[in-house]
């Protein structure tokens, strides 16, 4: 491990790694260390650059005890489908899910980005790209974004925002970044399921983006 960087509100984290492969925007790895946890996590990757790969991580969680006291990072991956490239797109995502988010505009084109968090920290964290809106709460990302006209929409964040944004956003061509808990990353546990008009779907082995419009967000 190279270096754990937090917010000033300590709400974040950005772990950076050294890593010498390849991953695309939309991909995931799962992560852990020598002392734990037992079973890996998912982490979408943030940039990757220079040799260095980067993940955004909401602290509160098991893995970031383990990062504290461990020198080293395992992970495996990358797993899941890349997001798919769009013609200048408007990209959305709320807290943490603006790792996958950064990772497209970092690699690929697009037209306005919106991102939101809850305070000013998070944005002195990470690196918002120029043709950006950045909205602290009350304001929400959906608040702005509902302004727009583009057609083409990628958005990743918390279930709440993702049902908003699925509905608001209905008559566009709208990708989701799902997020879900998952214990392989192979779609072997199952543990990541997701309903589509096709029937059970995996967010780690289908995914993790996937077109709206053959979501079930309202199925638990």
């Amino acid at each position: 491990m190279k270096d754990l960087t937090y917010s000033k509100d300590d709400e974040f984290l950005l772990v950076t790694i050294s890593y010498d492969g390849e991953a695309y925007p939309g991909q995931f790895f799962m992560v852990k260390t020598p002392v734990g946890p037992y079973a890996p996590r998912p982490f979408s990757a943030y940039d990757l650059k220079k040799g260095e790969l980067i993940f955004l991580i909401k602290t509160g969680g098991e893995l970031e005890r383990f990062l504290k006291n461990s020198h080293k990072v395992l992970i495996n991956g990358p797993f899941g489908n890349p997001m798919p490239i769009l013609n200048h797109p408007l990209l959305l995502a709320g807290g943490a899910g603006y790792a996958p988010i950064h990772f497209y505009a970092k690699r690929y084109d697009f037209s306005e980005m919106v991102v939101g968090a809850r305070n000013e920290s998070f944005f002195e964290l990470v690196d918002v790209p120029n043709r950006s809106v950045i909205t602290l709460e009350p304001t929400t990302v959906l608040d702005v974004a509902k302004l727009s006209p583009l057609k083409n929409v990628i958005a990743c964040g918390p279930m709440p925002m993702m049902r908003k944004t699925a509905k608001i956003f209905k008559d566009r061509n709208l990708y989701l970044v799902m997020e879900e808990k998952m214990g392989c990353g192979r779609g072997m546990c199952e543990g990541c399921a997701i309903m589509t008009k096709s029937g059970v779907k995996f967010v780690c082995k289908d995914g993790p983006t996937f077109l709206a419009s053959e979501v079930d967000l309202e199925w638990t």
